[in-house]
């Protein structure tokens, strides 16, 4: 077997031969969108939500891995006055698993709708929680919880952002939404699976959702998901918290990869849902009733060929 390296999310193979016709062939499976584009690998992109199956035909002479992303469908932003960011979907990844011939379930998470937490996805015995749906007033003015947390609604002191990573595994899939520690006018972040939703202190406005993380191995244009070029590699990114001013306001950003904006006071726009397939979680209202939609999970699957 190649060695695997990975080093900062990037994950590449050396000393293997290519070019000639006495190269040992890779894994042979099937699901997903198949794309090899020219690095070494082959990828099965899981895309559209509900379940699916990675099927192997054949082992490969590479040895018997596969390297995996799965990521759940993100939180929706909280939907009433001001409401907390939603917690980005659970975030788990692989260098190295260990499959045989057979078929593998997949299922790709469904972003939160309307007040609502994301969906899990899942590959083989992997699964990665949907993101918490971020605090809102009457149904809960604390974030939720979820892969990664929702962030709290404004003008609660005290309001505690989801806890993320729960249920827990190790590594953790995710982080806590941001707090309000002083009943401020601004919604929480929501938690990305790199950083956990800003808080809110006093005088504050809405705060960013947490930052997502970054796998160049998975950019948009390797995987056969041209929606996703623009995020560079980066996934599950918590939604940003609402605004509920009425002059001055600004807009608190998603997380990078995928969160959704959050709203402001005065702007007279929606808050932002989460990306699809990102993970991404929904941007939190600011004075209106409804936060931005989660965006969607994914399940990406690589392998020498």
């Amino acid at each position: 077997m190649s060695p695997i390296i990975s080093r900062a999310g990037f994950s590449f193979g050396f000393g293997r031969r290519r070019g000639g016709a006495a190269d040992p062939a890779g894994i042979t499976a099937t699901g997903g969108t198949i794309t090899t584009p020219g690095n070494g690998y082959r990828y099965h992109a899981f895309t559209a939500p509900g379940p699916a199956t990675f099927t192997v035909t054949a082992p490969g002479a590479y040895g018997d891995t596969v390297e995996y992303l799965v990521v759940g469908g993100g939180g929706a932003g909280g939907n009433d006055r001001t409401g907390g960011g939603g917690g980005a979907g659970g975030l788990r990844y692989s260098s190295s698993f260990p499959i045989s011939v057979g078929p593998y379930p997949v299922t790709v998470g469904s972003g939160g709708p309307l007040d609502s937490a994301g969906s899990p996805s899942i590959f083989s015995t992997i699964a990665s929680q949907g993101g918490g749906k971020g605090g809102t007033d009457p149904n809960g003015q604390s974030g939720f919880p979820g892969g990664s947390g929702g962030g709290a609604r404004s003008n609660s002191p005290g309001a505690v952002g989801g806890t993320g990573n729960t249920p827990p595994v190790s590594p953790p899939q995710g982080n806590p939404g941001g707090p309000n520690t002083a009943g401020s006018l601004g919604g929480g972040g929501g938690g990305g699976a790199g950083a956990a939703g800003g808080p809110v202190g006093p005088g504050a406005s809405a705060t960013a959702g947490g930052v997502g993380l970054q796998y160049p191995q998975f950019t948009g244009p390797l995987i056969g998901v041209p929606s996703l070029a623009p995020l560079s590699g980066y996934f599950a990114g918590g939604g940003g918290g609402g605004n509920a001013e009425p002059a001055g306001g600004t807009f608190a950003p998603g997380g990078l990869g995928g969160g959704g904006r959050g709203q402001s006071g005065d702007s007279g726009t929606s808050p932002l849902p989460g990306t699809a397939n990102s993970g991404g979680g929904g941007g939190g209202a600011g004075p209106s009733t409804g936060g931005g939609t989660g965006g969607s999970g994914i399940v990406i699957i690589r392998y020498l060929v």
